[in-house]
């Protein structure tokens, strides 16, 4: 901070005293403070994030899918070399972002949220950014895929600063960093994307072969600078996690695969709850091809955070919940009853998951919630 000119100086510190006395005050009442420190701190001054990166080297995580856990993972990682700042709650937008670069750690691995990326990468300047993965989600505030894709694209190619580690089995994320200058394109042996049937690049038909896509454009997976073997998304972005590390110099640290998934286990008039996050098709998907247990729950809400449109309920098969018993609750119960009816699976429907628990038989459950009820639940 002692590079800025004096005024900057000043108001910067005076942002920051002030945010951290509201955060102070604030978790005395028993909030956790992030979202309000930061937004005091951009409140008072605007240029706060870009302000308090320079001192740093920062590394951004972002992603539909896995950026909570794979942040961790970084941090876990980068923790070798230094102190780390970074969002404890997963708070990515602006103001958390804002929030934590006001610890004076050498190293901050932020969590960002995918729209609010650009903006984040042209502030910060970052030394490393982790691109996961771009799948359906929030459908009221991301729209298509491609949106997200599009803004991705023009902002990698203008961080003439930045590596860029890519997961470009998945074509959107390929298309995001083709035009970056320092990229590294991993690839874990493909995987079929739902909505990779066009070419983000050049609107053409992607041509797919056991996972792997090409087009005539040039857009593929099957160039890479590192390929390693298939796995759940957990492996892979524990993988990932450990690349970023290697750029800046770190050991790295093996993860179990439940240290990178969203789950936990709580107990509940004495039956043991397995809670799955499944917010979006994307993680439905692979809590859907995991082991479940004779008896599922399904947990469904549709509040802003969850992603209000529920229509992609439409994009998946639950096939694999056949010969399970099934219990569904939430306040879009509803709609998931009949889309898993209209496949041959038949539900029973509660009004609370406290009802939903009761109904199950064997003491271990299977829950596949919706963010909302995932937190209201277990954290």
């Amino acid at each position: 901070m002692t590079s800025l000119p004096v005024r900057f100086r000043f108001r910067l510190r005076f942002a920051i005293a002030v945010a951290k006395s509201a955060s102070s005050a604030s978790k005395l009442i028993g909030n956790k403070g992030e979202t309000l420190s930061g937004r005091i701190l951009l409140a008072i001054e605007p240029e706060a994030i870009s302000l308090l990166a320079q001192n740093k080297k920062v590394i951004l995580v972002s992603g539909t899918n896995g950026k909570t856990s794979t942040t961790r993972a970084v941090t876990a990682i980068i923790s070798q070399l230094g102190a780390v700042a970074t969002s404890r709650s997963g708070s990515n937008l602006a103001w958390g972002a804002a929030n934590a670069l006001m610890s004076s750690a050498p190293y901050a691995v932020l969590e960002i949220d995918e729209l609010h990326l650009p903006a984040i990468i042209a502030q910060t300047d970052p030394t490393v950014v982790l691109l996961l993965n771009l799948t359906r989600d929030q459908l009221h505030r991301m729209h298509e895929v491609k949106r997200v894709a599009d803004r991705w694209h023009v902002e990698c190619a203008e961080a003439l600063n930045t590596v860029f580690v890519a997961d470009i089995d998945d074509p959107f994320i390929n298309y995001a960093t083709i035009n970056a200058i320092n990229v590294v394109r991993v690839s874990f042996g493909g995987r079929l994307h739902p909505d990779g049937a066009v070419c983000p690049r050049c609107g053409s038909y992607l041509t797919w072969v056991k996972g792997n896509y090409s087009c005539t454009c040039g857009l593929t997976n099957k160039i890479s600078d590192a390929k390693f073997k298939k796995g759940s998304a957990a492996y892979r972005n524990a993988v990932l996690a450990n690349l970023v590390g290697e750029i800046l110099g770190a050991a790295p640290v093996e993860f179990a695969e439940s240290d990178l998934e969203r789950s936990v286990t709580k107990d509940f008039v004495g039956k043991q709850a397995h809670f799955r996050l499944t917010k979006n098709p994307a993680s439905w998907r692979e809590a859907l091809q995991g082991d479940l247990y004779p008896d599922v729950i399904l947990l469904l809400n549709a509040r802003q955070v969850d992603g209000i449109d529920t229509s992609w309920l439409w994009d998946l098969s639950f096939a694999a919940l056949r010969g399970h018993r099934v219990i569904v609750c939430g306040e879009r119960a509803l709609d998931i009853a009949y889309r898993i009816h209209v496949e041959g699976v038949e539900s029973s429907i509660a009004t609370s998951f406290e009802e939903a628990i009761a109904l199950t038989e064997e003491v271990n459950v299977s829950v596949l919630s919706a963010y909302t009820a995932f937190f209201e639940l277990v954290m």
